[in-house]
């Protein structure tokens, strides 16, 4: 397992020098990643892989908006890279291979579980953006009552 973790982080390291993300923000980024496929193999085997995928995108959506918070940048530096990771390329390739290969039926197989994957990592994404939002929202509100209260 450490070993996954610790090319996942190396994998999203060299994606950010890729991506030409801010050189003194790669590492955290990397540790993101890495901290992320973590999460999303310790729940794999439990609850399978869709579950996993979602537990793990709110992980890295979650540390990704308070990083980009604490950081003063833009949240897609974090999101892009971090969630390399969980991208379910594996699932296109297959999918594509096997309606090559004359096999529509595994092909549908598999383009069924790229999506789903894919889709856990967007309702991720989506569930915390908008709880980073109500927040805002609430927050704002807060602060304005108490100014006019005073």
């Amino acid at each position: 397992m450490m070993f996954q973790v610790v090319s996942a982080v190396i994998a999203v390291y060299f994606s950010c020098i890729f991506f030409d993300a801010p050189k003194k923000l790669s590492w955290y980024i990397a540790l993101l990643g890495g901290a992320g496929w973590l999460v999303f193999l310790m729940f794999q085997e439990r609850l399978g892989t869709y579950s996993a995928t979602y537990i793990s995108g709110l992980f890295i959506a979650f540390l990704s908006h308070l990083a980009a918070r604490k950081f003063k940048t833009p949240v897609t530096v974090f999101f892009i890279p971090g969630f390399f990771p969980l991208v379910p390329g594996a699932g296109m390739y297959r999918t594509v291979y096997w309606y090559i290969m004359k096999d529509p039926e595994m092909g549908k197989h598999y383009l069924n579980e790229t999506f789903m994957v894919a889709g856990m990592i967007a309702l991720a994404i989506f569930t915390i953006d908008s709880l980073f939002k109500v927040y805002s929202i609430i927050s704002k509100d807060f602060r304005n009552h108490l100014w006019h209260s005073k």
